[in-house]
């Protein structure tokens, strides 16, 4: 017992937390001394890979106590942003370029398994300014993605850029504000909710949120409400990956990851309440008086549970994995790596999901008993 708490102090000093300005001078200063990009792309993979292990290590030690579900996820967030800019400084567009985060990473709440959801924006009006925010784009994408799996950095996902798949992938600022105004549908509303600068030029970023403010909260009609619950019920039939369990899903079961932000998100959009990220949009909710103390705390259970065991799947498996595994082995694994036994831990599923359901059942779907 000595020898594991004395190798768990050692290791404590190697995975103390590191701030967000720190990583961001790692990965210029591992990025300065080479010259070009392809030399620069494999120092940035081998910072982010050393940076993954202090993460994980200080994951599995629990050396964050209580919050560890959410240090874990800032911290994967700004490892990304870190590298991100120093992507980005590789590229070097001529023109002010601004990364904008969507999803999870604009939420600051990356797990281990997230790719990067990204928008990029510009400042130019003429053809030549959109060529070249366009090969700008381009070239940050293809450096983070690498030409071969073992090369990539990051996987980026550009899905949430207006037009999806068939959109430009760098607009102006006059672009987004068009597109929003004219075309926008309510689920390209709910996603700006998690919109946030994290590279390039500052106050380009901070012009881009400027214009997306009156867009997102502008409140939500009856209609826009049915909308939005009515794609979280689609997504509750149809996304559910073949070969994973839907009874112990960690991301789209019920009760779980995609029900409590689904749940945040719209109450985000009735009432107005600003916070990026799920766990402090609950808090955010139960301070305006939108959300009960009660519902927010089973929320916020229920979520770093399923975070948390995710997580752990992860490191475990090395791969990702959504759902609790149905071999009896890895089942094993997973509940001892998190101190608990097999049965126990898919009670525990039942038990904070169950709880959780209720809450999104009468706060998000406005269902309630007779």
């Amino acid at each position: 017992m000595e020898g594991y708490c004395q190798c768990r102090h050692a290791v404590g000093r190697i995975a103390r937390e590191r701030d967000l300005l720190f990583l961001v001078d790692a990965a210029q200063t591992a990025l300065e001394w080479r010259g070009d990009a392809k030399e620069r792309q494999p120092g940035l993979l081998r910072l982010k890979t050393r940076e993954l292990v202090r993460v994980g290590a200080r994951d599995i030690l629990e050396l964050a106590g209580e919050e560890d579900v959410e240090s874990t996820a800032t911290e994967l967030t700004a490892l990304a942003e870190a590298t991100v800019e120093a992507a980005l400084s590789t590229v070097a567009p001529s023109l002010p370029f601004a990364v904008i985060a969507m999803g999870r990473f604009g939420g600051g709440e990356l797990s281990y398994a997230s790719d990067l959801d990204l928008v990029f924006v510009s400042d130019g009006s003429s053809p030549a300014h959109f060529a070249e925010a366009e090969d700008a784009a381009e070239a940050l994408v293809r450096f983070l993605k690498g030409t071969t799996p073992a090369a990539r950095i990051y996987d980026v996902d550009l899905d949430l850029r207006p037009e999806g798949k068939d959109g430009t992938l760098a607009r102006s600022l006059e672009g987004f504000d068009a597109y929003y105004t004219r075309w926008a549908q309510t689920w390209e509303r709910q996603a700006l909710l998690k919109a946030r600068p994290v590279a390039g030029d500052p106050e380009l970023g901070r012009r881009f949120v400027d214009v997306i403010e009156p867009h997102l909260w502008k409140g939500v009609s009856a209609d826009e409400a049915r909308e939005i619950r009515r794609m979280k019920a689609r997504i509750e039939r149809e996304r559910m990956p073949a070969g994973e369990d839907p009874q112990f899903h960690l991301k789209l079961g019920r009760g779980s990851l995609s029900d409590i932000e689904f749940t945040a998100q719209l109450l985000q959009l009735q009432h107005g309440v600003r916070a990026t990220g799920t766990m402090a949009a609950l808090r955010a909710l139960e301070s305006a008086n939108v959300l009960a103390s009660d519902d927010a705390d089973v929320l916020a259970e229920a979520y770093r549970f399923c975070e948390r065991t995710r997580n752990r799947w992860f490191l475990i498996k090395g791969s990702p994995g959504d759902s609790l595994p149905t071999k009896p082995d890895q089942l094993g694994r997973l509940a001892r790596s998190l101190d608990t036994t097999p049965a126990a831990l898919r009670e525990q599923y039942r038990r904070v999901t169950r709880r959780a359901r209720q809450v999104v059942t009468r706060v998000f779907y406005g269902v309630t008993d007779a």
